[in-house]
């Protein structure tokens, strides 16, 4: 059990919005991810953020994972963009404090890989370790 405090001093992580940058045929958004514990800032898009909640969901089936802010295709105003990045950081901070959470190779990864293809990085990670049960201390005792 931990305290709330024990908690909170866990990780402090920051989602800055990076101004729009335009690919080929549509502009979309960055974030800068900075976290205090593991002393790195990464650029990420919503979508990795979605495949990162894809892969705590599949690795941690029996847990609350917290939901995401969602995504909105057309339309995406200034006040959407800004609700939506301090719910991501909402996010990110509840995940990263989280016990189980934070002390996996999930969230490290995602707070801290700045090379390319992240979703499928992410996904590597996850294809064939099964989640957290199969591969605990009490799964491996109970196999026969």
């Amino acid at each position: 059990s931990h305290t709330l405090q024990e908690l909170l001093s866990k990780d402090t992580i920051q989602v800055q919005l990076i101004p729009e940058k335009k690919g080929l045929f549509l502009k979309h958004v960055e974030y800068e991810v900075s976290s205090k514990r593991f002393r790195c800032s990464v650029y990420r898009r919503y979508n990795d953020f979605v495949v990162f909640h894809e892969m705590l969901l599949q690795k941690f089936p029996y847990r609350m994972v917290p939901g995401l802010p969602p995504k909105r295709m057309l339309g995406a105003d200034r006040e959407f963009i800004e609700t939506r990045r301090r719910a991501l950081k909402r996010f990110i901070n509840l995940v990263g404090r989280h016990p189980p959470f934070s002390e996996d190779v999930l969230l490290k990864f995602f707070l801290s890989f700045s090379g390319s293809d992240v979703q499928n990085k992410l996904r590597e990670l996850v294809q064939g370790v099964g989640d957290e049960f199969m591969t605990c201390n009490f799964a491996m005792q109970a196999k026969e």
